[in-house]
């Protein structure tokens, strides 16, 4: 059982997720793959058009894209993706060892959910970004029409909207994570934006503690970019090897935030049904 104190412990999380993921994952290659198949679609999207036919020179022509091939891909990887959702709504809910894919209505449906209080969480975002982007373009809009040059206060406009989204992406990503566990636990949209109930998972475990997880958890972003990003640039198989990685950071980073959730809502971990 992992310790109260997730300062002294942060060390144990990360191996126990490491461990998960590789348990989850090597020998069970078919688990494997439906991975790899669910996040298809978006990567082929890259495949459908050619830059150079569509880039003359520094001007776009727009008739070369094929927006109907996109347009399928980008949906058929948005449905797709909830199934992959729904499976780390059971790696919230604290399952171990790692579940299988099955009752794909279920796992859809949870994704969708799952979907949902993200998307109640960045809407502040949203509101804040269009109402910005309005202002400033009444405000060029104005200054065109008096025949003014558009000033600095534009530019400092811009530049607060932009610093306002930051501060307010920090706070629903110091929230959000813990409520979609908390969604994940609980079966309620609800309960997922519920502040007050986040803030005392988080006093449980220290805000510290909290905050040194988060920061880790950055750092192993980070390092999981510059991987992809370095196998994306090999020739032909680079986008394959990324799939191929992807499925293991995304279990071995939900496992990880159970495990961060836990600290503050000690939980009695369900088993893996025996199929």
């Amino acid at each position: 059982m992992i310790s109260r104190d997730l300062a002294m412990d942060i060390g144990i999380v990360l191996s126990d997720s490491f461990a998960y993921a590789q348990e989850a994952l090597v020998g069970k290659w078919a688990r494997w793959a439906i991975f790899i198949l669910l996040a298809l679609p978006v990567s082929l999207i890259q495949f459908v058009f050619d830059p150079k036919k569509i880039m003359t020179g520094t001007s776009i022509n727009w008739a070369a894209i094929p927006w109907g091939q996109i347009a399928l891909l980008v949906i058929a990887g948005v449905l797709l993706s909830f199934f992959i959702s729904g499976y780390s709504v059971r790696i919230y809910r604290g399952v171990k060892p790692a579940p299988e894919f099955n009752d794909w209505a279920g796992l859809f449906v949870d994704g969708i959910k799952l979907a949902i209080v993200w998307l109640l969480w960045i809407l502040p975002l949203l509101i804040v970004l269009v109402a910005g982007a309005l202002f400033a373009l009444v405000m060029f809009v104005s200054s065109s029409a008096t025949s003014s040059t558009p000033n600095i206060a534009i530019l400092l406009f811009v530049i607060l909207i932009l610093l306002l989204e930051f501060v307010l992406l920090i706070i629903v990503l110091f929230f959000g994570i813990l409520g979609a566990v908390r969604f994940a636990r609980t079966g309620s949209i609800r309960e997922g934006i519920r502040v007050s109930a986040i803030l005392n998972t988080i006093r449980t475990m220290g805000w510290m503690s909290y905050i040194l997880a988060l920061v880790v958890a950055a750092v192993v972003c980070i390092i999981y970019a510059v991987i992809t990003g370095a196998l994306s640039v090999i020739p032909y198989i680079g986008w394959m090897l990324v799939l191929i990685v992807a499925p293991f950071f995304t279990i071995f980073i939900a496992r990880y935030f159970t495990l961060v959730y836990d600290q503050g809502e000690p939980q009695v971990v369900p088993q893996a049904p025996v199929v």
